[in-house]
């Protein structure tokens, strides 16, 4: 535990964090915002706001993952619960620091919606000028990047500008700047395409996260639909 207590030691005090909640009868964590509190590593506090804690719900013998921005590189832990201490605070223990590798893979649903991907834009390019476009479509999403089907073979080893259309009620769009991780021809002549957001805004991921969310809901209410048919 002595790397992980050098990373809690960085936490500061009263730091807001992103809290990764384990629920019982659901594979993905539930997402909220809560307030660091030290203590003795590897011992710490999480305390959030009035009624925002599921309390009922919390799967204690699975573990949380807590998500802090330092102004640069995030640092992630996953930490088991070792008291739920009212409907407020959570008394926690660190378990291991998590690579954004691990960190990537939470949150990540089945979705198809549309996604176009277009060339970053260079000084060389002429006002007006607005480069290559392609559109696709996503087959699965998550705050910290999609898996997508494109008809042509989008460049390798090149950052690109996604913009992605979340099918909520207003179909907001939703842009990173992006690189490839993989890319993959299928049978049908199509490229499946991994990339990892490199740069994109807080309250886009945080929309995206949320139409994770939403369909993670929804997945949990057929399952329990099914069930009692």
């Amino acid at each position: 535990m002595a790397t992980d207590n050098g990373i809690l030691e960085k936490i500061s005090d009263s730091k807001p964090v992103r809290v990764f909640l384990p629920l019982k009868g659901i594979k993905e964590r539930y997402r909220l915002q809560g307030i660091y509190q030290k203590s003795a590593p590897p011992v710490f506090s999480l305390i959030f706001k009035t009624g925002s804690l599921p309390v009922e719900s919390i799967d204690t013998k699975d573990t949380c993952i807590i998500n802090a921005d330092m102004g640069g590189p995030s640092v992630s832990l996953e930490a088991k619960i070792t008291e739920i201490v009212d409907s407020q605070h959570l008394l926690m223990r660190a378990v291991k620091s998590m690579s954004h590798e691990q960190m990537r893979e939470f949150f990540r649903v089945d979705a198809v919606t549309s996604v176009i991907g277009r060339a970053f834009p260079s000084r060389a390019q002429k006002d007006g000028d607005q480069g290559w476009a392609m559109k696709g479509e996503t087959i699965d999403i998550s705050g910290n990047g999609i898996l997508a089907t494109f008809p042509e073979k989008p460049p390798e080893n090149q950052q690109i500008r996604l913009e992605i259309i979340l099918p909520s009620t207003e179909h907001e769009v939703v842009t990173a700047m992006a690189s490839p991780v993989r890319i993959a021809k299928t049978d049908d002549n199509r490229y499946d395409v991994a990339y990892q957001f490199d740069d994109i805004n807080t309250e886009d991921r945080d929309k995206i996260i949320g139409y994770c969310l939403e369909i993670q809901r929804k997945l949990l209410r057929l399952k329990v639909k099914v069930k009692d048919l």
